[in-house]
């Protein structure tokens, strides 16, 4: 005589394993957020040292409003790799280069937890950092 699984021993076990991923898909996403905004962070402050770095380096670092700045730590190795979603651009009235997350596919709070010096423009909701002048 065959002996297999009833309707009701089959839909027993689905409803469990249903119940299962309902608890790990939550846990899972936010894990995968979390390691998101601490790449965020981590970029941040790789392109911060490197503006330092140019700033004490050269005499004369880039201050033009239309030069891309991140392009120019690339060019003069400052950097190994350019982050994408990020640009770095001299604001003459801050005196100060704004390295800027361009993208929204992260919350902003989160990666402000992981690096406390980021603000967070209240006009785009865009993350921003600061490199003032000396």
């Amino acid at each position: 005589m065959r002996r297999g699984f009833t309707l009701i021993e089959l839909l027993i076990v689905m409803s469990i394993i249903a119940a299962l991923m309902s608890v790990a898909t939550p846990v899972g996403l936010n894990a995968v957020a979390q390691a998101k905004a601490a790449n965020v962070a981590g970029n941040f402050r790789a392109l911060q040292q490197a503006v330092m770095q140019m700033i004490t380096l050269e005499p004369n670092p880039p201050r033009a409003p239309d030069v891309d700045v991140l392009e120019y730590l690339y060019t003069q190795k400052y950097i190994s790799t350019k982050p994408s979603g990020f640009e770095v651009r001299y604001d003459e009235a801050r005196k100060a280069y704004v390295i800027k997350y361009t993208q929204s596919d992260i919350d902003p709070l989160k990666v402000k937890n992981i690096y406390a010096s980021i603000e967070i423009d209240t006009n785009t909701g865009q993350l921003v950092l600061y490199v003032l002048l000396p």
